[in-house]
């Protein structure tokens, strides 16, 4: 999913060395930022996914349970 944003980077970063390590710092360090704050604010995909319609699970027996449905002594 991120791979052409990571090759494009990565070509940027190689031609911004090449030329100038300062341009390198000036242009591709700000960029890799800048991309690692726009995958830091996306919703993750489990996220995004309505919650289940209907009623909780129920358990026939009487054991107590946990948040995840683990059985409690």
């Amino acid at each position: 999913m991120y791979v052409i944003p990571i090759v494009v980077l990565v070509l940027l970063a190689l031609i911004a060395v090449a030329w100038s390590p300062l341009f390198a710092l000036i242009v591709a360090v700000p960029a890799f930022v800048l991309f690692l704050a726009y995958v830091g604010m996306r919703s993750r995909a489990d996220e995004r996914i309505d919650p289940p319609t209907g009623s909780a699970e129920k358990y026939e027996d009487d054991v107590p349970r946990g948040a995840w449905g683990e059985r409690r002594s």
